[in-house]
């Protein structure tokens, strides 16, 4: 009985401790699951406060901060840490998860923007720099062509001073007369003796006359004559001997005009005979020299010469007046169109203040025919009406040539 009082107290002893363990281990337990239960509640609120979103090339982040529920998540924490409850977050931490961040993102916008920045200055560097260059450059070029006109204006004042010097004056009309005495002596011998290079003869004679006129004209500002119908044939004329000889549309054409328009421009024009002169020497070949040079070629040279070199006249044996009528108009509205595009239209301010001259503006303001119909059109129309009546002009004067004078030799030598 003794040992079971001993056991009794011993046995209670036991139970107590084993009960104090248990409070003891409860206890940590509870406190372990208050800290989980404070760091789970924070969690969602520093996520909240602070989640970073990118754009979407990856290269520039954005902050979605909900301010609101930061600060009343965070209200009851104790940011210093020096309280000891489980839901303490210290300052540092919290620097790192919600500044850090911020002034990352803020330090990469700024090294974005001003790299921006220096690659604009950069490039408008650049290209001033380049601008400054170019306009330099044409600043350069543009007073090199200044100068070089003045160079050249100051020549061709010089050498017209010079032209129009007495001592040159004489020795010109010494050397025109001459060579027009020699023209005239050199083309009935070679007309008598070797007709056949009668056409060889006119080609090296346009190139002597024609450049001179081209640059007497060009120097008296009288180069819209250049474009002249007259001109334009001559052009034809040796085309057609050096380069389509087979051609019967352009021999027609050139066989008409030659006894047409230009043969009469003769009188029209009043062309003579100055040995002296060399702008009149010069306009007599222009109007005189084709006829002479279409009328030995198909009555006065060689029939089997004439055929091996232009093969166009072997199957003219007649030229038909229908044909060349509409071969002739079709020739001089091509002219005329270009004619009336270049001169008349472009050139018209110039024509009209007088400081270029054309064939228009010289034979309206004459005392001939041609003024006299003019004057009597409206001011408006007087330029549309001398070009209908140059064109009525060359219609008449080309239908002779076919009728009349292509059958007939002696009818062409009483002609010229």
């Amino acid at each position: 009985m003794a040992t079971d009082g001993n056991t009794a107290p011993d046995t209670d002893a036991v139970g107590g401790a084993a009960m104090r363990r248990v409070s003891s281990t409860s206890s940590t337990y509870s406190h372990i699951s208050d800290a989980s239960s404070s760091a789970d509640a924070l969690r969602p609120t520093l996520s909240r406060a602070s989640s970073i979103a990118y754009s979407d090339d990856g290269s520039t982040p954005s902050f979605r901060t909900n301010h609101s529920s930061a600060s009343a998540s965070m209200e009851g924490i104790d940011l210093l840490g020096h309280s000891g409850s489980a839901g303490a977050l210290p300052l540092s931490d919290l620097f790192e998860t919600y500044f850090s961040p911020r002034i990352d993102l803020a330090g990469r916008k700024w090294s974005a923007f001003s790299g921006d920045m220096r690659s604009r200055a950069r490039r408008r560097r650049e290209e001033l720099v380049r601008k400054a260059r170019s306009k330099r450059e044409l600043q350069q070029m543009d007073d090199e062509l200044k100068k070089m006109r003045s160079k050249v204006s100051k020549r061709i004042e010089n050498l017209q001073q010079r032209w129009m010097d007495a001592k040159v004056v004489r020795l010109r009309d010494k050397i025109s007369f001459v060579v027009g005495v020699c023209n005239l002596v050199v083309s009935s011998l070679v007309f008598a003796l070797r007709p056949e290079l009668i056409p060889t003869l006119y080609s090296v004679l346009a190139l002597y006359f024609l450049p001179l006129r081209v640059w007497s004209y060009t120097s008296k500002k009288w180069h819209y004559f250049l474009f002249d119908f007259c001109y334009f044939l001559n052009m034809a004329n040796l085309l057609f001997i050096w380069v389509f000889p087979n051609s019967e549309f352009l021999f027609t054409v050139c066989y008409c005009a030659a006894h047409g328009p230009l043969a009469f421009s003769v009188a029209t024009w009043r062309n003579s005979l100055v040995f002296h002169s060399l702008e009149k020497m010069t306009s007599l070949f222009i109007h005189l020299y084709p006829p002479f040079v279409f009328t030995t070629m198909v009555h006065f040279m060689p029939h089997r010469v004439a055929v091996e070199r232009y093969p166009a006249l072997k199957n003219l044996t007649t030229l038909n007046g229908y044909t060349s009528f509409w071969f002739n108009v079709a020739i001089y509205l091509v002219w005329q169109l270009v004619y009336y595009e270049l001169i008349v239209i472009r050139k018209k301010s110039k024509i009209e203040t007088g400081e270029r001259i054309n064939s228009y503006s010289t034979m309206s303001k004459g005392k001939g025919p041609v003024a006299n119909l003019l004057g009597r059109a409206p001011p408006k129309r007087r330029e549309p009406a001398f070009m209908l009546l140059q064109f009525v002009y060359t219609i008449i004067t080309t239908l002779p040539a076919p009728l009349l004078l292509y059958p007939s030799s002696t009818a062409s030598a009483i002609f010229l």
